[in-house]
């Protein structure tokens, strides 16, 4: 054990707990997470974001090595690290003897607060692969699963009856997956510029996923090229109106991912049928946002406990300030991920109830996602495109040979409901009444 009688008896004794319930876990896995949870509490406030990256990333190194550590190494490993943090941070060591999680072994119930983040899923390990193509579509579901699993976290004891929307599902997650190996890094390495580039730019065989984005950071141009192709990609797939028709046409690929993607029956999540929205916020998952979310999450969990839930050493923060510190983070963060870090805090916080949501949907301008997480059941089948410009939220119905269309252009507040005598999915003369109404009012 090291010494750590210099931070006080109380603090001292707090670590040794810690540490002894670090040797007394027998599972690699279970290790893994308790020490990452333990860190990031630890290095919780902005100022130490940068510190609490690095070291997340050195764990999942060292837990990734092959071959694998022994237990007695992870041990000896995961409490360097923690004093490492604690020498950082001493000051929080008390907080987190109060809710840190209970040993493996332990089968004791353990009593929580109405603190955030009790359950925290952690990112993928690196992986090493045989062939370009595979590292490829691994390395692109490591940086995305880097960004969706923060959105999985989870408040113990604290249930919503409200379906979670896709992006806090790990079902989508896995489902998520497949669409990328299956079908985005496919269609990226049948582009012959971007293989060129990258296939033969150097020996690809003993780089793992995580080496894999240091790489091409590092290289003239690869980050631009790699984030480029993706987004090709996935803009092939949106939705095009048919120059000779009219009509909205979906392409092939994009009928596949839906099926994949679809919450299936019963849904384990919400989710509308995929869009240009969708495909925007799809292209957005790529980006490198995991520190700077964790970032937005600290200071988000400070207020809310200064507002909501505050103790004896915390001062008191004024009324409304979780309300705009939520409102702010939707220009900060792109494609609209600040709408599900809103919905994210709802699951994760007591007093973020539906009314704060709608509140919220109320003082925000063009909430897309979090409007439609409070909207009646019906509309999470919606249908949401961006058509010349337009931004439209439609449905269509069928029903003993007839068909029924209602768009909604929110943005210029209008609305139409079309009503054909005929079975079909045409939503063609819906969208140009829609675009019409529109033109007529941008001329106006």
């Amino acid at each position: 054990m090291p010494d750590t009688t210099a931070l006080g008896p109380d603090i001292a004794h707090l670590i040794d707990v810690l540490l002894s319930e670090l040797d007394n876990t027998a599972d690699a896995d279970a290790l893994y997470r308790q020490t990452r949870w333990i860190v990031e509490q630890l290095l919780r406030r902005e100022q130490d974001q940068v510190q609490c990256r690095q070291t997340m990333a050195v764990i999942d190194h060292f837990f990734a090595m092959q071959p694998a550590p022994g237990l007695a190494d992870l041990h000896r490993f995961c409490k360097q690290v923690v004093m490492l943090a604690v020498e950082k941070r001493p000051s929080r060591v008390g907080t987190l003897g109060e809710t840190a999680p209970p040993a493996a072994e332990s089968s004791e119930p353990v009593e929580v607060d109405d603190a955030p983040g009790d359950d925290i899923v952690p990112p993928p390990y690196p992986t090493r692969h045989d062939s370009f193509g595979e590292l490829l579509a691994a390395a692109l579901v490591y940086r995305v699963r880097h960004l969706t699993t923060f959105f999985q976290r989870r408040k113990g004891g604290l249930q919503r009856e409200t379906l979670p929307p896709f992006l806090l599902s790990p079902e989508f997650d896995r489902r998520f997956e497949t669409v990328i190996v299956d079908h985005i890094a496919p269609a990226m390495m049948k582009i012959p510029r971007f293989t060129g580039s990258f296939e033969d730019a150097r020996p690809w065989k003993r780089v793992n996923t995580e080496e894999f984005w240091a790489i091409v950071a590092e290289g003239e141009g690869m980050e631009e090229r790699l984030l480029a192709t993706w987004r090709s990609v996935w803009n092939d797939l949106k939705p095009r109106r048919d120059d000779k028709s009219g009509k909205l046409m979906a392409p092939s690929g994009l009928a596949r991912i839906r099926k994949i993607l679809a919450p299936g029956e019963p849904p384990a999540y919400a989710m509308a049928k995929v869009g240009g929205d969708m495909i925007n916020l799809f292209v957005r998952l790529l980006s490198d946002l995991h520190g700077e979310l964790e970032g937005h999450w600290s200071i988000l969990a400070d207020i809310y406990d200064q507002e909501f839930d505050r103790r004896s050493f915390q001062d008191r923060s004024r009324v409304g300030a979780m309300m705009d510190a939520i409102t702010n983070l939707f220009p900060s963060l792109p494609g609209r991920l600040g709408e599900f870090v809103a919905i994210l805090c709802h699951y994760n916080m007591r007093g973020i109830d539906t009314a704060f949501l709608r509140q919220v949907v109320d003082a925000s301008a063009g909430t897309v996602f979090l409007a439609g997480f409070l909207a009646p059941s019906p509309a999470v089948a919606w249908i949401a495109d961006d058509v010349a410009g337009i931004h439209i939220s439609y449905q269509v119905g069928i029903v003993a040979g007839y068909t029924s269309y209602l768009g909604i252009d929110e943005a210029n507040h209008t609305a139409v409901v079309v009503l054909q005598n005929a079975f079909n999915w045409d939503c063609s003369a819906g969208h140009q009444l829609l675009l019409m109404l529109a033109d007529r009012g941008n001329r106006l």
